[in-house]
């Protein structure tokens, strides 16, 4: 099913006890992983994240009855397919018992999951990336919902236009407002936007290794580390195509790169901060931000500010060897 139909379920009585969500928006696995588990509405839960996961000891978990609630869920979050006996096993230990729930989430990206679905008997939702604004503002009125914000329309385009149509950055900012109501005023006063041009303003004074506390602070407090390393990621690797193209051909050539000539400010900007960085350092950078967020992913006790900080302290040091 599609995220529409998973909508009229979760609106209904019944709710299947076990359940796979995987598709090409992460944000919207992680909403509706979010609304199954509350409508199951159970005190006891294993989340198991990535490399944690091992068959012996999730299945010891859901086989057993709970000691501190009448229901139990077992979820699981993976970027890797599982062994399909492991997952037919899962689904029957659930068959037998109505009070247990399995929720498969996989985070892969990957085209339709044909063989996953027949597992799941159809019990499975497969998402997309929202194909204009006005599905991505359905969305964060899902999330106000959860969170028990009043939020006028107004107000949740005003949030996704303000940050560069990124959902997480969105959620993160609503998070800020649970049990309140916000309107237009809300946003612009109270939500420190990442825009494009602010954060161009960050990466430059990055590069020419100024001082960043403050721009830093205010980022970390405010924003989804995986958007934020993402951003990073998309920065260096713009630049670093650059310097392979005039490795390659001896000029550079905007519109042979990038598909579009930008204005010659920008393009002149870019070039000289292309240049700034030797290969050897772009293969540190991209090895850096690859690492950190994997183990943003994996490792869910992680102390995310502390983490993000040491981070940048490499970056930095990469940057000035």
């Amino acid at each position: 099913m599609y995220r529409k139909d998973l909508q009229r379920l979760l609106g209904g009585d019944y709710l299947p006890n076990f359940f796979a969500l995987y598709g090409a928006d992460n944000f919207q696995i992680e909403l509706f992983a979010n609304s199954i588990k509350d409508k199951f509405k159970s005190d006891e839960i294993l989340s198991v994240y990535f490399d944690e996961y091992d068959y012996e000891t999730v299945h010891n978990y859901i086989s057993h009855s709970s000691l501190f609630s009448d229901k139990k869920i077992l979820e699981i979050k993976t970027s890797k397919k599982l062994p399909k006996k492991d997952i037919e096993n899962l689904i029957k230990i659930c068959k037998q018992d109505k009070d247990k729930l399995f929720l498969l989430e996989l985070y892969d990206e990957a085209s339709k999951q044909t063989e996953l679905e027949k597992i799941f008997e159809n019990n499975f939702a497969r998402f997309f990336k929202p194909a204009n604004a006005k599905e991505a503002v359905e969305l964060l009125s899902l999330k106000a919902k959860i969170e028990n914000i009043k939020a006028t329309q107004n107000a949740l385009y005003l949030l996704y236009e303000n940050f560069d149509e990124n959902l997480y950055l969105c959620a993160a900012e609503l998070n800020k407002f649970k049990n309140l109501s916000i309107d237009e005023n809300t946003v612009k006063e109270h939500c420190f936007s990442l825009s494009v041009s602010s954060f161009d303003s960050f990466f430059e004074k990055m590069l020419q290794d100024k001082d960043l506390a403050s721009d830093l602070e205010k980022i970390i407090e405010n924003f989804n580390e995986i958007a934020l390393i993402s951003a990073l990621n998309s920065n260096f690797y713009r630049l670093f195509k650059i310097v392979l193209y005039a490795k390659i051909n001896g000029k550079v050539d905007f519109k042979d790169i990038f598909g579009y000539t930008p204005p010659p400010q920008v393009a002149n900007t870019l070039q000289n901060q292309a240049f700034m960085i030797r290969l050897s350092q772009y293969k540190e950078i991209f090895f850096l931000l690859l690492n950190s967020e994997y183990e943003l992913k994996t490792k869910a006790k992680l102390s995310k500010k502390e983490f993000v900080i040491a981070m940048f302290l490499n970056l930095k040091k990469i940057l000035k060897a």
